[in-house]
């Protein structure tokens, strides 16, 4: 019996050894950022950092203007990014980009991003979240800023799956709100029936149990980050929203409105 068993696992070690390990093939994007397009002169350089288990075989940009085909531009590793030029264009061109690249395994692409030649791009960072409410199913984002913000591409992500994203045509003034409802309350009716559809997020939103919800920027930059990593014990009576210190704490709902400090802290 003994030499049975032993026959067995060296059999199984034999099969083990020869399987080989799955590796992910899919390559992830990060820090993506173009040079400015001032005028018809200017060349635009495209970076970004790329990761793969795999080796990368092939990188490329890939461009259009004003909707025409798209071109290929192949990128070059300088230091820790990949980069590639897009050429001059036309003023009041809008061309359109995303990077492509290839494993043994996979293509991968990143999110598209845009720019129009002539037009100074936009400073997303004063975007932040300012409340989250699980029971009344909103999320508020406040713009902290003094210039008014086209919130065109900004986006939403959920426990890591994209939940809303602006669509054309939105705009936050500055120093003030936008909410957000979960299609789950919208879908109801009552209070939020006719709720502006470009302004509900998908699913819902829960009052105690562990959430991550992130604001990031057309190109993938985080903007803010809420990572509520425990389980609650019990519901959260009201908002998780943020107190003039910048830390979370448990508040008062004011949607729309100026938070009101709580006591109860979060997360700092």
């Amino acid at each position: 019996m003994k030499q049975l068993i032993i026959a067995s696992l060296a059999v199984l070690m034999a099969f083990t050894a020869c399987v080989k390990d799955d590796v992910y093939p899919y390559t992830s994007f990060s820090g993506m950022e173009n040079t400015i397009a001032y005028n018809e002169n200017d060349d635009v350089t495209v970076s970004v950092k790329a990761s793969a288990l795999t080796k990368i075989n092939e990188i490329n940009l890939i461009y259009s203007v004003d909707h025409s085909a798209p071109k290929a531009v192949a990128m070059t590793l300088d230091g820790k990014k990949y980069k590639g030029v897009i050429p001059a264009q036309a003023m009041d061109a809008v061309v359109e980009y995303y990077v492509e690249a290839k494993t043994d395994g996979a293509v991968s692409k990143s999110a598209v991003a845009t720019y129009t030649v002539g037009v100074i791009p936009i400073d997303f960072t004063p975007l932040k979240l300012n409340e989250l409410n699980g029971n009344e199913k909103f999320i508020e984002i406040v713009n902290t800023g003094s210039k008014d913000i086209d919130m065109r591409g900004v986006y939403i992500q959920k426990d890591g799956n994209t939940k809303w994203t602006a669509a054309e045509g939105i705009t936050l003034k500055a120093g003030k709100f936008l909410l957000l409802y979960s299609s789950d309350v919208t879908a109801t009716g009552g209070a939020h029936e006719g709720y502006a559809p470009e302004l509900v997020f998908d699913g819902g939103l829960s009052a105690k149990k562990a959430v991550r919800v992130q604001l990031f920027d057309p190109r993938g930059n985080s903007l803010d980050d809420f990572n509520l990593t425990t389980l609650l014990k019990s519901q959260a009576p009201a908002s998780y929203g943020v107190n003039d210190n910048g830390g979370w704490y448990y508040q008062d709902a004011t949607p729309g409105a100026k938070n009101i400090n709580g006591t109860d802290v979060v997360f700092e």
